[in-house]
Protein backbone atom coordinates (compact mmCIF):
# COMPACT_ATOMS: atom_id res chain seq x y z
CA UNK A 1 0.00 0.00 0.00
CA UNK A 2 1.78 3.54 -1.10
CA UNK A 3 1.80 5.75 1.90
CA UNK A 4 1.38 9.58 1.85
CA UNK A 5 3.91 11.59 3.93
CA UNK A 6 3.02 15.01 5.55
CA UNK A 7 5.85 16.71 7.91
CA UNK A 8 4.80 19.27 10.53
CA UNK A 9 6.23 22.74 10.86
CA UNK A 10 7.71 21.92 13.75
CA UNK A 11 9.01 18.67 12.22
CA UNK A 12 10.46 20.76 9.32
CA UNK A 13 11.96 23.58 11.91
CA UNK A 14 13.64 20.81 14.09
CA UNK A 15 15.02 19.13 10.51
CA UNK A 16 16.67 22.17 9.25
CA UNK A 17 18.90 22.53 12.95
CA UNK A 18 20.26 19.28 12.42
CA UNK A 19 23.85 19.03 10.80
CA UNK A 20 24.25 17.49 7.15
CA UNK A 21 25.12 13.76 8.62
CA UNK A 22 21.93 13.76 10.97
CA UNK A 23 19.76 15.30 8.21
CA UNK A 24 20.54 12.16 5.61
CA UNK A 25 20.43 9.72 8.61
CA UNK A 26 16.76 11.14 8.81
CA UNK A 27 15.84 11.33 5.58
CA UNK A 28 16.80 7.09 5.56
CA UNK A 29 14.78 6.72 8.08
CA UNK A 30 12.01 8.01 6.69
CA UNK A 31 12.42 5.98 3.44
CA UNK A 32 12.12 3.06 5.74
CA UNK A 33 9.38 4.18 7.58
CA UNK A 34 7.47 4.98 4.44
CA UNK A 35 8.46 1.09 3.20
CA UNK A 36 6.75 -0.32 6.67
CA UNK A 37 5.42 2.22 8.68
CA UNK A 38 4.89 -0.49 11.43
CA UNK A 39 8.16 -0.59 12.54
CA UNK A 40 8.05 2.09 14.88
CA UNK A 41 7.38 1.28 18.50
CA UNK A 42 4.06 2.33 19.52
CA UNK A 43 4.14 5.03 22.78
CA UNK A 44 2.20 5.15 25.78
CA UNK A 45 -0.46 7.11 27.00
CA UNK A 46 -0.58 10.00 26.10
CA UNK A 47 1.23 9.92 22.86
CA UNK A 48 -0.71 6.36 22.60
CA UNK A 49 -1.70 7.24 18.78
CA UNK A 50 2.21 7.76 18.14
CA UNK A 51 5.41 5.91 16.91
CA UNK A 52 8.88 6.63 17.52
CA UNK A 53 12.24 5.31 15.75
CA UNK A 54 15.52 6.06 17.15
CA UNK A 55 18.42 7.84 15.16
CA UNK A 56 21.47 7.72 17.42
CA UNK A 57 20.70 10.21 20.08
CA UNK A 58 17.38 11.44 18.18
CA UNK A 59 14.16 10.50 18.15
CA UNK A 60 11.26 10.41 15.11
CA UNK A 61 7.52 10.72 16.49
CA UNK A 62 5.24 10.05 13.58
CA UNK A 63 1.09 8.61 13.66
CA UNK A 64 0.09 6.83 11.08
CA UNK A 65 -3.65 7.84 9.75
CA UNK A 66 -4.81 5.48 6.69
CA UNK A 67 -2.55 5.53 4.09
CA UNK A 68 -1.06 9.24 5.34
CA UNK A 69 2.05 8.81 7.46
CA UNK A 70 2.24 12.10 9.36
CA UNK A 71 6.24 13.16 11.05
CA UNK A 72 5.19 15.17 14.07
CA UNK A 73 8.69 15.74 15.66
CA UNK A 74 12.50 15.29 15.87
CA UNK A 75 14.04 15.73 19.46
CA UNK A 76 16.74 14.48 21.46
CA UNK A 77 16.00 11.01 22.97
CA UNK A 78 15.56 12.64 26.90
CA UNK A 79 13.17 15.40 25.31
CA UNK A 80 11.23 13.77 23.00
CA UNK A 81 8.21 12.63 24.87
CA UNK A 82 8.24 15.90 27.19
Amino acid sequence: MPYSVFRSDRFKKEYKKLDGRQQQLVKKKIDKIVENPEVGKPLHAPLQNFKSERIENLRIVYTIEGTLIKFAWIEDRGHAYD
